[in-house]
Protein backbone atom coordinates (compact mmCIF):
# COMPACT_ATOMS: atom_id res chain seq x y z
CA UNK A 1 0.00 0.00 0.00
CA UNK A 2 1.51 3.38 -1.16
CA UNK A 3 1.10 5.89 1.63
CA UNK A 4 -2.50 8.17 0.89
CA UNK A 5 -0.90 11.40 -0.45
CA UNK A 6 -1.99 14.10 0.32
CA UNK A 7 -2.16 12.46 2.00
CA UNK A 8 -1.95 12.53 5.25
CA UNK A 9 1.07 14.56 6.30
CA UNK A 10 1.86 16.87 4.12
CA UNK A 11 3.83 20.39 4.29
CA UNK A 12 6.12 22.89 4.25
CA UNK A 13 4.91 26.69 4.98
CA UNK A 14 2.96 28.23 2.28
CA UNK A 15 2.19 31.44 0.59
CA UNK A 16 -1.91 31.43 0.59
CA UNK A 17 -3.59 33.37 -2.16
CA UNK A 18 -6.26 35.26 -1.12
CA UNK A 19 -9.00 33.53 0.77
CA UNK A 20 -11.88 32.87 -1.80
CA UNK A 21 -13.95 29.73 -3.48
CA UNK A 22 -12.98 28.81 -6.80
CA UNK A 23 -13.29 25.71 -9.13
CA UNK A 24 -11.34 23.18 -9.01
CA UNK A 25 -11.44 20.05 -11.80
CA UNK A 26 -10.56 16.19 -11.55
CA UNK A 27 -7.46 15.22 -13.69
CA UNK A 28 -9.51 14.56 -17.05
CA UNK A 29 -11.14 17.71 -16.58
CA UNK A 30 -14.28 16.03 -16.62
CA UNK A 31 -15.90 16.54 -13.08
CA UNK A 32 -15.30 19.84 -10.66
CA UNK A 33 -15.94 21.11 -7.51
CA UNK A 34 -15.99 24.00 -5.11
CA UNK A 35 -13.30 24.68 -2.49
CA UNK A 36 -11.24 26.85 -0.84
CA UNK A 37 -7.39 26.86 -1.10
CA UNK A 38 -5.18 26.71 1.92
CA UNK A 39 -1.83 25.51 0.97
CA UNK A 40 0.56 23.10 -0.96
CA UNK A 41 4.13 21.73 -0.42
CA UNK A 42 4.37 21.83 -4.23
CA UNK A 43 3.10 17.58 -4.40
CA UNK A 44 0.32 18.17 -2.22
CA UNK A 45 -2.76 20.36 -1.93
CA UNK A 46 -5.09 21.11 1.04
CA UNK A 47 -8.39 22.36 0.05
CA UNK A 48 -11.48 23.34 2.38
CA UNK A 49 -15.00 22.30 1.18
CA UNK A 50 -18.07 24.64 1.73
CA UNK A 51 -19.65 22.55 4.69
CA UNK A 52 -15.99 23.34 7.24
CA UNK A 53 -14.29 20.24 6.44
CA UNK A 54 -10.39 20.26 5.09
CA UNK A 55 -9.45 17.91 2.56
CA UNK A 56 -5.87 17.02 1.23
CA UNK A 57 -4.95 15.01 -2.11
CA UNK A 58 -1.92 14.70 -4.65
CA UNK A 59 -1.21 17.64 -6.96
CA UNK A 60 -1.28 15.19 -10.11
CA UNK A 61 -5.13 14.49 -9.47
CA UNK A 62 -6.34 17.79 -10.52
CA UNK A 63 -6.22 18.80 -14.02
CA UNK A 64 -3.11 20.53 -15.67
CA UNK A 65 -4.35 24.42 -15.10
CA UNK A 66 -5.08 23.85 -11.32
CA UNK A 67 -1.84 22.42 -11.00
CA UNK A 68 -0.27 25.08 -12.67
CA UNK A 69 -2.41 27.79 -10.50
CA UNK A 70 -1.23 26.06 -7.54
CA UNK A 71 2.46 26.27 -8.14
CA UNK A 72 1.77 29.70 -8.96
CA UNK A 73 0.69 30.14 -5.26
CA UNK A 74 3.25 28.30 -3.55
CA UNK A 75 6.07 30.86 -2.64
CA UNK A 76 9.62 29.34 -3.94
CA UNK A 77 11.46 30.52 -0.75
CA UNK A 78 8.96 28.35 1.01
CA UNK A 79 10.46 25.07 -0.90
CA UNK A 80 13.93 26.03 -1.20
CA UNK A 81 16.73 23.91 0.45
CA UNK A 82 18.05 27.65 2.36
CA UNK A 83 14.49 28.02 4.41
CA UNK A 84 14.21 27.52 8.05
CA UNK A 85 12.62 24.24 8.85
CA UNK A 86 9.77 24.35 11.10
CA UNK A 87 10.39 23.93 14.91
CA UNK A 88 8.34 22.15 17.68
CA UNK A 89 6.88 19.34 19.21
CA UNK A 90 5.56 16.35 16.47
CA UNK A 91 4.87 12.91 17.94
CA UNK A 92 6.30 11.43 20.60
CA UNK A 93 10.32 12.42 20.88
CA UNK A 94 10.27 13.37 17.61
CA UNK A 95 10.72 17.50 16.92
CA UNK A 96 10.28 19.36 13.66
CA UNK A 97 13.46 19.69 12.19
CA UNK A 98 14.60 16.65 13.30
CA UNK A 99 17.13 15.02 10.30
CA UNK A 100 16.33 11.50 9.15
CA UNK A 101 19.09 9.91 11.16
CA UNK A 102 17.65 11.41 14.03
CA UNK A 103 14.22 10.51 13.72
CA UNK A 104 15.21 7.18 12.94
CA UNK A 105 17.15 6.79 16.45
CA UNK A 106 14.03 7.98 18.21
CA UNK A 107 11.80 5.99 16.88
CA UNK A 108 14.12 2.74 17.73
CA UNK A 109 14.22 4.44 21.72
CA UNK A 110 10.66 4.81 21.30
CA UNK A 111 8.06 3.11 24.46
CA UNK A 112 4.91 4.42 22.22
CA UNK A 113 6.23 2.49 18.93
CA UNK A 114 8.11 -0.33 17.18
CA UNK A 115 8.91 -1.56 13.59
CA UNK A 116 6.28 -2.90 11.92
CA UNK A 117 8.34 -6.50 11.27
CA UNK A 118 7.41 -8.66 8.30
CA UNK A 119 4.41 -7.12 7.45
CA UNK A 120 2.62 -5.01 4.64
CA UNK A 121 5.27 -2.57 4.77
CA UNK A 122 7.95 -4.61 4.19
CA UNK A 123 10.40 -3.37 1.47
CA UNK A 124 9.33 0.08 1.68
CA UNK A 125 12.17 2.09 1.28
CA UNK A 126 12.59 5.25 4.21
CA UNK A 127 11.33 4.95 6.99
CA UNK A 128 7.06 5.64 5.89
CA UNK A 129 5.25 2.58 7.42
CA UNK A 130 8.41 0.72 8.86
CA UNK A 131 7.05 1.72 12.40
CA UNK A 132 3.84 1.51 14.07
CA UNK A 133 2.15 2.18 17.23
CA UNK A 134 2.67 -0.53 20.20
CA UNK A 135 -0.34 -0.83 21.84
CA UNK A 136 -3.40 -0.70 19.18
CA UNK A 137 -6.42 2.12 19.41
CA UNK A 138 -9.55 1.38 19.34
CA UNK A 139 -8.14 -2.29 17.94
CA UNK A 140 -6.19 -0.98 15.22
CA UNK A 141 -2.14 0.23 14.83
CA UNK A 142 -1.83 3.57 13.52
CA UNK A 143 1.31 2.99 11.20
CA UNK A 144 3.83 6.17 10.84
CA UNK A 145 4.40 8.04 7.73
CA UNK A 146 6.88 11.18 7.66
CA UNK A 147 7.26 14.19 5.24
CA UNK A 148 10.61 16.70 5.07
CA UNK A 149 12.00 19.70 4.23
CA UNK A 150 13.41 20.30 1.67
CA UNK A 151 16.74 21.21 3.81
CA UNK A 152 16.45 17.42 5.03
CA UNK A 153 14.27 18.29 8.60
CA UNK A 154 11.16 16.69 9.49
CA UNK A 155 8.13 18.87 8.69
CA UNK A 156 4.88 16.53 9.66
CA UNK A 157 3.80 13.10 10.85
CA UNK A 158 0.99 11.18 9.35
CA UNK A 159 -0.35 8.21 11.64
CA UNK A 160 -2.77 5.90 9.67
CA UNK A 161 -4.22 2.49 10.19
CA UNK A 162 -4.00 -0.31 7.48
CA UNK A 163 -6.80 0.07 4.98
CA UNK A 164 -10.15 -2.27 5.28
CA UNK A 165 -12.57 -2.55 2.98
CA UNK A 166 -15.60 -0.65 2.54
CA UNK A 167 -17.56 -2.97 4.22
CA UNK A 168 -15.68 -2.82 7.78
CA UNK A 169 -15.72 1.27 7.13
CA UNK A 170 -17.49 1.77 10.13
CA UNK A 171 -17.18 -1.62 11.98
CA UNK A 172 -13.17 -1.03 11.91
CA UNK A 173 -12.38 2.35 12.06
CA UNK A 174 -15.23 3.95 14.09
CA UNK A 175 -13.73 2.90 17.08
CA UNK A 176 -10.27 3.74 16.20
CA UNK A 177 -11.50 7.11 15.16
CA UNK A 178 -13.36 7.59 18.58
CA UNK A 179 -10.72 6.43 20.78
CA UNK A 180 -8.01 9.31 18.63
CA UNK A 181 -10.13 11.71 19.59
CA UNK A 182 -10.23 11.31 23.03
CA UNK A 183 -6.54 10.91 23.70
CA UNK A 184 -5.73 14.01 21.14
CA UNK A 185 -8.45 15.55 23.44
CA UNK A 186 -6.24 14.89 26.60
CA UNK A 187 -3.38 16.16 24.90
CA UNK A 188 -4.48 19.35 22.82
CA UNK A 189 -7.84 20.16 24.92
CA UNK A 190 -11.12 20.53 22.93
CA UNK A 191 -10.65 20.60 19.15
CA UNK A 192 -11.24 23.76 17.44
CA UNK A 193 -13.04 22.23 14.60
CA UNK A 194 -15.32 19.21 14.88
CA UNK A 195 -17.75 17.14 12.90
CA UNK A 196 -19.48 14.04 12.80
CA UNK A 197 -17.50 10.42 11.05
CA UNK A 198 -17.50 11.08 7.70
CA UNK A 199 -19.52 7.97 5.69
CA UNK A 200 -17.85 6.03 3.30
CA UNK A 201 -19.68 8.03 0.36
CA UNK A 202 -18.43 11.00 0.92
CA UNK A 203 -14.56 10.00 0.53
CA UNK A 204 -12.94 10.31 -2.93
CA UNK A 205 -9.72 7.76 -3.88
CA UNK A 206 -6.79 9.13 -2.72
CA UNK A 207 -8.06 11.82 -0.60
CA UNK A 208 -8.36 12.42 3.33
CA UNK A 209 -11.51 13.88 4.63
CA UNK A 210 -10.79 16.20 7.69
CA UNK A 211 -13.41 15.30 10.75
CA UNK A 212 -11.18 17.29 13.73
CA UNK A 213 -9.11 19.86 13.93
CA UNK A 214 -6.63 20.44 17.20
CA UNK A 215 -4.01 23.30 17.33
CA UNK A 216 -1.00 22.44 19.35
CA UNK A 217 0.69 24.89 22.42
CA UNK A 218 3.46 25.60 19.79
CA UNK A 219 0.56 26.48 17.32
CA UNK A 220 0.82 23.74 15.01
CA UNK A 221 -2.22 21.83 13.57
CA UNK A 222 -3.43 17.84 14.06
CA UNK A 223 -6.02 16.52 12.06
CA UNK A 224 -8.39 13.55 12.35
CA UNK A 225 -9.98 12.06 9.71
CA UNK A 226 -10.51 9.24 7.07
CA UNK A 227 -9.15 8.54 3.95
CA UNK A 228 -9.70 6.24 1.09
CA UNK A 229 -6.91 4.92 -1.45
CA UNK A 230 -8.69 2.23 -3.87
CA UNK A 231 -11.12 -0.10 -2.34
CA UNK A 232 -9.28 0.43 0.77
CA UNK A 233 -9.90 2.93 3.62
CA UNK A 234 -8.39 3.99 6.68
CA UNK A 235 -8.10 6.81 9.67
CA UNK A 236 -5.73 9.32 9.39
CA UNK A 237 -3.82 11.65 12.28
CA UNK A 238 -1.66 14.09 10.23
CA UNK A 239 0.50 16.74 12.64
CA UNK A 240 1.66 19.49 10.46
CA UNK A 241 3.61 22.32 11.18
CA UNK A 242 1.48 24.39 9.73
CA UNK A 243 -1.52 26.41 10.63
CA UNK A 244 -4.71 25.24 9.58
CA UNK A 245 -7.65 27.50 9.51
CA UNK A 246 -10.69 26.06 11.07
CA UNK A 247 -14.51 27.11 10.28
CA UNK A 248 -17.13 25.94 11.55
CA UNK A 249 -18.82 22.70 10.24
CA UNK A 250 -22.04 23.39 8.33
CA UNK A 251 -21.51 27.19 8.21
CA UNK A 252 -23.35 29.20 5.67
CA UNK A 253 -21.19 29.52 2.84
CA UNK A 254 -22.06 32.66 1.70
CA UNK A 255 -22.51 33.73 -2.04
CA UNK A 256 -21.11 31.31 -4.43
CA UNK A 257 -19.37 33.46 -6.18
CA UNK A 258 -16.05 33.00 -3.77
CA UNK A 259 -16.06 36.45 -2.04
CA UNK A 260 -16.78 34.44 1.62
CA UNK A 261 -13.38 34.01 2.97
CA UNK A 262 -13.98 30.88 5.43
CA UNK A 263 -16.10 29.12 2.50
CA UNK A 264 -15.19 25.33 2.50
CA UNK A 265 -15.85 23.17 -0.13
CA UNK A 266 -18.58 20.73 -0.81
CA UNK A 267 -18.22 17.08 -0.61
CA UNK A 268 -16.03 14.60 -3.29
CA UNK A 269 -19.48 13.59 -4.21
CA UNK A 270 -20.31 17.04 -5.26
CA UNK A 271 -17.88 16.51 -7.98
CA UNK A 272 -20.31 17.15 -11.18
CA UNK A 273 -20.12 15.02 -14.04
Amino acid sequence: MRPLIIISLVFTSSMMAPAAMRMWRNLEGDRSFQAEYLSSDGARVTLKRRDGRIITLSIRKLHDQDQAWVRSNVAPKDLSADAPPPKGAAFDQLEFGDSRNTVEKKLKASALVTSAGDGIFLGRTGLNGIYKTKATIGGLHCFLFFDWHKSGGLREVTLQTQPVSKGQYVTSLRGNWSELIDLLNKLHGRPVQAAEFPSASELQDGAILGSHLWYTEEGHSVILGTGQEGAGFNVVVRITSERIRPVPIGAPSGNSGGNDSDSPLPKPSDFQP
